[in-house]
């Protein structure tokens, strides 16, 4: 990129200067569920950020810059009007734009920025690679809220700007007209015109943090703070209203952690804990049951640590959201995945009968061409029902209702039994497991062996020109970690971190024609993890990749 002209880099420096610009970017994160928000400038050759707030790693830092025709921003600056995006894939006028398949979002929210003399500035957006719901009241009000707020200042500094150089100007003429007393009468009257502006401005801005506490309020959020030494709690009346509480009655943290349901109690001992000691950020979900109409609620927690110059920590402070209808949607949702699953289930349980059924007959007749044809129309039922067991699994994690059934049993035994089983499965890999000493372990066994089975059938899918794929087993310290290692595609570092989140597929041209809905991973990692165990990857391009997880020795 060129470099930038000095009224570009003025522009950064005025949005830099507002106070409050990275505390609308961490609102509009928090609120939003986005992982990028920003400030841009938006001329009509040139798309600037200003201030960014980037958890996804998205690269844009203030004074980066995109090219203007590749952004959505270029439209919204010709029409004027915002755009909203809850689902890229699912939207008909931007399914097929070329920006979203650019920068590989799928939600997206950007609102124009107007100053006070009708100029457009640029614009207030936020992106995230995941579907978000963003088209409510609320959001766009929110948005549309901050847009006027960054406008306002800008404005407000540009003439305070203005006046602070017509001061200095009549300053200078001060001192050197020979009409000193006249040119002092001017300069003070024109000090009291000034004074007069920035009582103005300073009531406008009181004005500013109002409207800030109104979109917090409009956005269904409260503000907490819990002191670090007296362990002393203090909260809005959004939040004592959802909890029940008297709006004129201090609240001990002993009330609090009472309307939390117990479940989620040692969670946030920890959480607390870690965050007064460590300076930890947080971000929580949990239920708590007002205590006036014994309704359960579900929130949202966010806090971090701010400390003193010496690194004392002096409040434990953030937001507070009200996320029920969301946890609700989830929970209907789920119930309905659930529910189409299992009627999915019964004409495949029946049509696997009359597999085994045809398949003897074919037998018993020597009929080589319909045994052949009935073992493939069995491997894609079995592939069917695989995939509605892992959507079932989906919804009954994110239901609370998988529960672990452990028991003791030797690894290495149910690592051979899944090799097994893959080995059925491919004609043109060499699947094996490397000699080790056995090792028993307390872990659900069923659970456990999905595991191993999902990584090694991605092994084998992604992995066509590799014929090798090893297992090994070994101890380390007091835990136990698998590998499973391929001589495949291999996969790119900024992949790697995300590859266990929900529907998260890597989409390249190698792998457009691989079947999958980025659930098995996500799956063995929560599997992984409520066996308070670890699980990662890593790979190298051209030269395949391993899967490691660990699990405890009990």
């Amino acid at each position: 990129m060129s470099e930038l002209p000095e009224n570009i880099k003025a522009d950064i420096e005025a949005v830099s200067r507002i106070p409050i610009v990275q505390s609308i970017l961490e609102v509009v994160c928090r609120s939003t569920g986005m992982g990028f928000s920003a400030v841009a400038r938006v001329t009509e050759d040139r798309w600037i950020a200003c201030s960014v707030r980037d958890e996804i790693n998205f690269g844009l830092v203030p004074g980066g810059e995109l090219k203007l025709e590749t952004t959505i921003c270029n439209e919204i600056r010709q029409s004027g009007e915002a755009v909203i995006i809850d689902h890229v894939a699912l939207d008909p006028a931007f399914a097929q734009h070329h920006t979203p398949a650019m920068y590989g979002f799928q939600s997206y929210i950007s609102v124009p920025i107007f100053l006070k003399n009708g100029a457009f500035f640029g614009t207030l957006c936020a992106i995230d690679p995941k579907p978000n719901i963003l088209k409510t009241p609320q959001t766009t009000g929110m948005f549309t809220l901050f847009a006027e707020l960054i406008a306002f200042h800008l404005s407000a500094s540009d003439q305070l700007s203005a006046s602070e150089e017509n001061l200095l100007t009549e300053r200078r003429n001060v001192e050197v007209s020979e009409q000193l007393n006249r040119d002092l009468e001017s300069a003070n009257d024109e000090l009291n015109l000034i004074q007069g502006h920035l009582e103005n401005v300073i009531s406008k801005l009181m004005d500013s943090e109002e409207r800030l506490k109104q979109a917090i309020e409009t956005g269904h959020m409260g503000t907490w703070s819990i002191n670090p030494e007296t362990y002393e709690v203090t909260i809005s009346g959004f939040i004592k209203e959802m909890f029940g509480f008297p709006l004129d009655e201090n609240v001990s943290m002993e009330k609090i952690m009472n309307a939390i349901h117990p479940e989620y109690h040692q969670m946030l001992t920890t959480v607390l804990s870690n965050a007064i000691a460590k300076g930890e950020s947080s971000d929580t979900e949990y239920s708590i049951t007002n205590q006036q109409t014994g309704e359960t609620k579900w929130v949202r927690a966010t806090g971090r640590v701010f400390s003193t110059a010496d690194g004392k920590p002096m409040e434990y402070s953030g937001l507070f959201m009200d996320i029920t209808e969301r946890k609700l949607d989830d929970l209907r949702k789920n119930d309905f995945i659930g529910m189409v699953s299992h009627e999915l289930k019964t004409p495949l349980t029946t049509l696997s009968a009359y597999i085994q059924m045809l398949r003897g007959r074919a037998q018993n007749n020597a009929d080589d061409f319909t045994n052949n044809a009935l073992d493939k129309v069995g491997a894609q039922v079995k592939k069917m029902t695989g995939m509605i067991n892992a959507f079932l699994n989906v919804s009954r994690l994110d239901s609370g209702k998988i529960q672990l059934e452990k028991q003791e049993f030797v690894l290495n035994l149910l690592l051979e039994e899944m090799i097994q089983e893959a080995r059925v499965t491919t004609a043109h890999h060499t699947i094996t497991l490397l000699p080790g000493e056995q090792i028993s372990i307390v872990a659900d066994r069923d659970k456990i062996g999905s595991v191993v089975s999902n990584l090694l059938s991605n092994s084998i899918k992604y992995s066509p020109r590799g014929n090798i794929i090893e297992v090994e087993c070994k101890t380390e310290g007091r835990k136990v970690v698998v590998s499973v290692r391929d001589e495949g595609m291999g996969i790119k570092p900024e992949h790697l971190d995300r590859l266990f989140d929900r529907f998260y597929r890597v989409e390249t041209k190698h792998t457009q024609h691989i079947s999958g809905f980025g659930i098995g991973l996500y799956l063995s990692g929560e599997i992984i993890q409520r066996h308070d165990g670890k699980i990662w990857a890593e790979s190298e391009i051209g030269k395949g990749s391993t899967f490691y997880f660990s699990l405890p020795l009990e």
